[in-house]
């Protein structure tokens, strides 16, 4: 008999592990991954390093210790890496470790963020990109106490205080999660291994993203936006190759667009990337191709130009943030680039040949890639996969079948004593042709509903955010905890979301809170047909960042919801575009600048409708959102209460936009707790076992603490 399994609760967050990145060994034959984990006694978390064989077999710990290790990078021999690690004086340093036996052995000494290494073809150098922190001085007045106080705090390696002012003079001078920028950039360094010494090879007013060799060594190629007035066109991103040994940067696609990500082909003829030719779509409309250039120069080629959908890793989840986009991936004999793609639900890996032509998908199934890494010495990549039941799996996957096999899975264990279950997957059929994508999660243990059940639980609607990005086969863990708390959970991709073609994705530029409110509201009147047994009189709806923006918009325009709970939310499209982390041109989503008086702008914003709302709103916002600020959440938390509505908000010192992913873990767990028990609260739903029960009955606990 198989042994009872426990419900998912907001506590088993702690017991999660997150595969936050692999690397690749040069012939193929091993992966190092970076697990992520928590640690509740002291309320925040540590990564290490693993190493697995890819033919299979134990896998094995690199690092140890109550530190931050990642960003693996395998040297050219195979016989060391190089990581970033805070495991001195809390700073990030590059060491090296070496896979014979031994301690890691530090080789830099900085100040300031760093990210992306790479080894050169000789194991000679190591290339990356840094930022220097402010000097102690900076915000105080030059020679005053304060400014002393700061320097001293910084030799004593204390905390210093808070600087007595910020000066500021960019444009861009916030980011969400980094809060106020440093006066410097990020620029391509060269570490020279023996003699240990550090060469910035770029300068100047801009960010430089992380740099890659070219096969013989001798060129850097990175991804820059070096435009005079950067900071005014945040969409535009060029990639520019410079000697490894020093000088002038040269731009390799002036064309108008972007360009991310650069690989570089095995012979060193051909440079793959990332890419489109919009450079005033700062919100993600337009599809982003798999391109080509040469490191000579020349036009660049697009090859996949009639491939309606975007080569990114767009998945909503709260296992991550999102990250960076992976580079494409060419086979060893240069014959194939394999990248991702967001696609109905999925991320999935794709082929082209160098030179274009229709994708081929080589995955099946319903799954997302989060990461994919190849090498020069096997046809198989490394990836790590996630789907409705996975938390994170290292796999070696075979393209020429797409099969994956499991390497390691760092939740498996924990999974094994919990209910998670697979959403039931369907389609609504639009009157506009348009079909949406959507999932029911149900509660463990409810099965079919029985002959005349009908109207017996209460249903959640979760809306993701963006709006540019998809939900589908990954694990949630929020989801999950709904549905261990008795809840149905339905979740569905609306137009404006990724995975479903352009047209799909743009419909709701200039119309946010129209085609995407429609859609979502037919989805609900689908799932009350196919579900009976789901109550309509007790639905509730939540979503975070675009997903609040909605839920906003949906409470102030139909009382159909007897709850609702909004997440780092949008209330007023004209604050949100003028105080949060944004540098971006406003006018192609939105039809004006947010300083005029526009029509559109009131239309498009909940506040418009805040006397509509009646529905009982729980408002979760983080201080230190600078993505939407906290005054999005406090003026509409202002205006209800004014109107003597049912009305609650819970702020989160000291957490960024990505709280519910990857902030301070109390928070997350008390965030969590709030959400679920405002939903029992009001939807109070029969608990899905008697465990379950038990976590809901100690809710009220939670109640006492606002």
């Amino acid at each position: 008999m198989m042994p009872e399994r426990n419900p998912v609760t907001p506590e088993t967050l702690l017991e999660l592990q997150f595969i936050d990145a692999i690397a690749l060994s040069p012939d193929g034959s091993r992966v190092v991954y970076q697990v992520r984990s928590i640690d509740p006694e002291k309320d925040g978390y540590e990564s290490h390093l693993w190493l697995a064989p890819m033919r299979g077999g134990e896998p094995r710990r690199l690092t140890f210790g109550e530190h931050k290790n990642g960003s693996p990078a395998w040297s050219p021999d195979g016989k060391s890496i190089a990581f970033v690690s805070d495991r001195r004086d809390k700073k990030a340093q590059i060491y090296r470790l070496s896979l014979e036996g031994g301690e890691a052995e530090r080789l830099t000494d900085l100040d300031g963020a760093i990210g992306g290494l790479s080894w050169s073809p000789d194991g000679s150098k190591l290339s990356f990109t840094y930022r220097a922190n402010d000097p102690p001085e900076t915000g105080h007045l030059p020679n005053s106490i304060a400014a002393k106080n700061a320097i001293e705090a910084k030799a004593d390696k204390k905390d210093p205080k808070p600087p007595t002012f910020r000066h500021l003079t960019r444009l861009h001078y916030k980011e969400d999660g980094q809060g106020f920028l440093p006066k410097s950039r990020f620029q391509v360094h060269v570490f020279d291994i023996a003699s240990r010494e550090t060469r910035a090879l770029t300068s100047g007013e801009w960010d430089h993203g992380t740099p890659q060799w070219s096969p013989d060594g001798k060129s850097l190629v990175f991804p820059a936006n070096r435009l005079p007035d950067a900071d005014y066109h945040a969409v535009v991103c060029d990639l520019w190759i410079i000697p490894s040994s020093g000088g002038e940067p040269r731009n390799l696609t002036p064309e108008p667009g972007m360009a991310l990500a650069p690989a570089w082909s095995p012979d060193g003829s051909q440079i793959a990337y990332l890419g489109n030719t919009d450079e005033t779509d700062a919100w993600g409309v337009k599809n982003v191709h798999v391109w080509i250039v040469s490191p000579q120069g020349g036009p660049a080629r697009d090859l996949t130009p009639d491939f309606d959908r975007t080569a990114l890793d767009l998945m909503g989840t709260d296992l991550r943030d999102f990250h960076e986009p992976g580079a494409p991936v060419w086979s060893p004999d240069g014959a194939t680039i394999y990248f991702s793609a967001s696609d109905e639900g999925s991320t999935h890996l794709f082929a082209v040949p160098p030179k274009g032509g229709a994708p081929r998908r080589v995955t099946s199934g319903t799954l997302a890639l989060f990461a994919v890494q190849g090498s020069k010495g096997a046809k198989d990549l490394a990836v790590i996969r996630c789907d409705h039941t996975d938390a994170g799996t290292v796999g070696r996957l075979d393209p020429a079948t797409g099969a994956i096999a499991p390497l390691a899975r760092p939740t498996a264990k924990l999974f094994d004593t919990l209910e998670v279950g697979a959403p039931e997957e369907f389609w609504v059929e639009m009157p506009e042709g348009h079909k949406v994508q959507c999932w029911m999660l149900k509660p463990p243990k409810s099965g079919a509903p029985r002959a005349g059940q009908k109207g017996t639980h209460p249903m959640v609607l979760e809306i993701h955010g963006g709006p540019r990005i998809q939900y589908g086969a990954c694990f949630f863990h929020e989801f999950q905890v709904l549905a261990s708390a008795g809840f149905y959970v339905l979740f569905s991709n609306p137009r404006g979301a990724q995975g479903y073609g352009e047209a799909f994705t743009r419909a709701i530029v200039l119309n946010w809170g129209g085609p995407d409110y429609e859609d979502l509201m037919r989805v609900v009147d689908e799932a009350l047909r196919c579900y009976p047994e789901i109550d309509p009189e007790r639905l509730g709806v939540t979503g975070g960042s675009y997903g609040g923006y909605m839920t906003n918009w949906i409470v102030g325009h139909t009382d159909r919801f007897r709850a609702a709970a909004t997440q780092r939310s949008v209330v007023d499209l004209k604050t949100l575009l003028l105080a949060g982390d944004f540098a971006d041109d406003a006018v192609p989503e939105f039809g004006d600048q947010p300083w005029r008086d526009s029509p559109d702008y009131r239309r498009m914003s909940p506040i418009t409708y805040v006397e509509n709302i009646k529905t009982p709103l729980l408002i979760l916002h983080s201080h230190e959102d600078h993505r939407c600020p906290v005054e999005e959440a406090e003026q509409l938390y202002t205006s209800l209460k004014l109107l003597r509505r049912d009305v609650e908000m819970v702020l989160f010192p000291g957490e960024s936009h990505g709280l519910s992913r990857g902030g301070t873990p109390s928070r997350r767990l008390a965030r969590l707790h709030f959400i679920r028990e405002w939903f029992v609260r009001h939807l109070k739903p029969a608990p899905a076992d008697d465990s379950a029960k038990a976590h809901a009955a100690s809710e009220p606990a939670m109640a006492k603490a606002k």
